[in-house]
């Protein structure tokens, strides 16, 4: 029988939520998680996808959202309002995380009507935890995304479903899509919107994970001697046979995880390709910062 519905409190906000176990889990072996953000009540919305959630076997969180009962509007849209909610969003996914066994290439979110904006931001600027985003019939504000541009990953796919003959949803929709365009999004576009359909999206997550490879570059200071230094090493869920490292100043290196000493401080791109057999060539780059080793995620595509 499937298992009840589970309440809990994100640390950071203290705010609640509503977390889905199907019957099947064990924390043996490690599970898919879907965050959803929807204007209404956190139990409303997470029992319209309990069934997918014990049919297909995966975890479901609805977190509380402030102001649940209507879309973010004027003075919610400013900083003390949906970046709130991206910090609710991501405190419910660590909070799970440390209680569950989470595959963290399996994390998505997905947003509907009013809880569009936090699943955008939280998605949009944690590209690192979320595999994917779906928003459906966004409640879109530019003010709200004015400071994310540059976080978009172009290898994060994107599913915006708006009806096109809604003088409004249209109307947001199309500057959603705009907005998404502009800073290279690998967005799926869909107009013939069947609305908030949890069996759409689910659809939507599924392909993704038949289709997209998920590698994460990430960078961190040596600890060495040398505050130059930095170790580099991907997040991938496939195992590569081939690896070459593209360091920004002309120095390479074909191992899984290199550490690489900069004769100077400064910003580089950093581009590592991967291959194997089944995984098929791929390349991803991002700029790093020397000597603090910050990743930013670069826009453009290869």
């Amino acid at each position: 029988m499937p298992e009840a519905i589970h309440p809990g409190v994100a640390p950071e906000t203290g705010r609640e939520y509503l977390l889905y176990r199907p019957s099947a889990y064990r924390r043996e072996q490690s599970w898919p998680l879907i965050v959803v953000c929807h204007p209404s009540s956190p139990n409303r919305t997470i029992r319209q996808w309990t069934g997918l959630a014990e049919t297909h076997g995966f975890l479901v969180a609805a977190p509380e959202l402030r102001r649940a009962d209507k879309p973010l509007r004027g003075d919610d849209i400013e900083p003390g309002g949906s970046r709130l909610e991206e910090t609710q969003v991501l405190s419910v996914v660590e909070h799970i995380r440390a209680g569950h066994n989470i595959s963290e290439d399996r994390i998505f979110i997905h947003g509907a009507e009013g809880g569009s904006l936090a699943a955008l931001r939280a998605g949009v600027k944690y590209s690192d935890v979320f595999r994917a985003l779906s928003v459906v019939e966004p409640s879109f504000e530019r003010a709200a995304m004015s400071d994310l541009g540059n976080f978009i990953d172009p290898h994060q796919p994107v599913y915006l479903s708006y009806r096109t003959n809604n003088l409004l949803t249209g109307k947001k929709g199309r500057e959603c899509a705009d907005w998404l365009r502009a800073y290279g999004a690998d967005l799926r576009l869909d107009h013939f919107s069947m609305g908030n359909d949890p069996q759409r999206i689910t659809s939507f997550f599924q392909n993704v994970l038949r289709t997209t490879e998920w590698i994460q570059v990430r960078a961190a200071p040596s600890n060495g001697a040398n505050p130059l230094e930095v170790r580099f090493s991907l997040r991938i869920n496939a195992a590569p046979a081939q690896y070459r490292w593209q360091f920004g100043d002309g120095e390479e290196s074909p191992v899984a995880e290199p550490v690489h000493a900069y004769a100077k401080p400064g910003k580089y791109r950093v581009i590592v390709t991967v291959s194997g057999p089944k995984l098929g060539q791929h390349t991803r780059h991002v700029d790093v910062s020397v000597p603090t080793a910050t990743v930013q995620q670069a826009r453009n595509r290869f």
